[in-house]
């Protein structure tokens, strides 16, 4: 009988020349794609495509060694364009959490390209840092390095850091970046809500945009009154504009929203349909598709229809969250009115019949809010659409694979809102690590319906 021969470094066949150099140039030129795309409209299901360039890296520099793929790395830092910085100093980062040893050089290197990329450092750590980073980042006595190690205690959401946050706000860290990680461990301090409350009446957009994902991220319906009338101030004719806080004004009343439409969709859709909330245009989009209530899909229906271009991609991704699918004539480029037409009508129909509205044909459809079709919908009218069902029979997170991410986000929000716990996902997180997280909460849900069906 022949024995199997045992693979190692040792037997393994030499390195391919030039591989790992392709390999890492594949990876930087990947994360360079990779903050464009979460500032677009597309799916999950393309940023995995994009971080799959860097596990790859990752499972290729196991193979070389350590050693070498840190030092391939530094060449490539060196000689990187400007366009391939951020790219090369988040693969730095992630080779050394994965082969370097001495923590003192790996915290050294933090130090070093902190200043000239953040963002790549701290994603380059929340992807991949090694199990003792953290905890050695939250007991720097380097204010840049506390910063980070409080907001990767947050992103990682380990409660074994609780303690540690605890004693960087005392030391003088940032309060409300320690109570967003507080919150995205499960652990909100009950004297939070005055100072988020507080936070909200104030007038500091930048302080109040944190406030609301910590509230986004807590869960249930904290300051529910307070962010009412924050919504108010925030959206009245004589507050800020995106004009005069460019930015800054549109994430902040975006975040509102999908903080007031997860609790209250009702009250949150009477607001932007009859009252004119004054919104960003694809925030309206999203506060409708997140309801899916029938007064205010239909309105938005006749406009879309009336827009003699393809769809964009908020209206694509309303149409996939409240109908289950998009078709392809309402996203080509080159398409003609009459088809996108003859399309939306036809989707719409299908789902309407399939919810009660037998015998409902496009040839019906005049016009999207003529009182004569409102009838023919009647049976619509307690229903929430999601995914082209009432949505309390669906599972939750069941579009989030397939909406864009500002969207996804919403969805998120809206699941942290329902269920009263913390739900500390974010939506810029690894494709992967999102996706595995939604399936988890998807399987324990379905096996929670199984269980408590008669």
């Amino acid at each position: 009988m022949n024995t199997p021969t045992i693979l190692s470094r040792a037997n393994a066949a030499p390195p391919l020349p030039g591989m790992l150099s392709r390999q890492l140039a594949t990876a930087i030129r990947a994360y360079g794609r990779r903050a464009p795309l979460l500032r677009t409209e597309h799916t999950l299901r393309a940023l995995k495509a994009t971080d799959q360039r860097l596990d790859m890296l990752m499972a290729a520099c196991r193979y070389y060694g350590g050693t070498a793929a840190q030092d391939e790395a530094a060449a490539s830092h060196a000689q990187a364009l400007p366009t391939d910085r951020a790219g090369a100093v988040l693969v730095r980062i992630a080779l050394s959490e994965a082969h370097e040893a001495d923590a003192t050089q790996r915290l050294a290197l933090i130090a070093q390209l902190l200043q000239e990329q953040p963002v790549a450092v701290r994603d380059g750590l929340w992807f991949h840092a090694a199990d003792d980073t953290c905890g050695l980042l939250l007991s720097s006595s380097d204010d840049r390095l506390l910063a980070l190690g409080v907001e990767l205690a947050g992103l990682l959401a380990l409660p074994i850091h609780l303690d540690a946050v605890h004693a960087a706000a005392k030391r003088g860290a940032d309060t409300e970046a320690c109570l967003l990680a507080c919150a995205r461990m499960g652990q909100l301090p009950d004297q939070a809500a005055p100072r988020l409350a507080a936070v909200l009446q104030g007038y500091d957009l930048a302080l109040q945009r944190r406030a609301l994902e910590v509230l986004c991220v807590a869960g249930g319906g904290l300051l529910q009154r307070e962010l009412a009338r924050y919504i108010e101030r925030l959206t009245a004719n004589d507050g800020p504009t995106e004009a005069s806080h460019p930015g800054l004004w549109a994430s902040a009343a975006d975040t509102a929203m999908a903080l007031w439409t997860a609790r209250q969709p009702e009250q949150a859709l009477a607001a932007v349909t009859q009252q004119g909330l004054r919104l960003p245009p694809d925030t309206v989009l999203r506060a409708v598709a997140l309801a899916g209530r029938l007064p205010a899909l239909l309105p938005t229906l006749r406009f879309i229809e009336q827009q003699d271009r393809p769809v964009t991609p908020a209206e694509r991704d309303l149409l996939r969250l409240v109908f289950g699918k998009v078709p392809g004539e309402l996203t080509h480029t080159h398409g003609q009115a009459p088809a996108r037409i003859a399309a939306l009508r036809a989707l719409a129909c299908e789902v309407f019949c399939a919810n009660g509205c037998q015998g409902l044909e496009p040839g019906h459809i005049s016009d999207w809010t003529d009182p004569a079709l409102k009838e023919r919908l009647w049976a619509l009218d307690g229903i929430r659409l999601r995914a082209g069902q009432p949505l309390h029979t669906l599972l939750p997170l069941e579009e989030a694979f397939d909406v864009g991410h500002s969207l996804r986000r919403w969805l998120y929000v809206e699941h942290a809102a329902n269920t009263g716990r913390p739900f500390p996902l974010s939506h810029e997180d690894q494709a992967q690590r999102q996706m595995t997280a939604v399936e988890t909460i998807q399987l324990i849900s379905s096996l929670e319906d199984k269980a408590a069906a008669p």
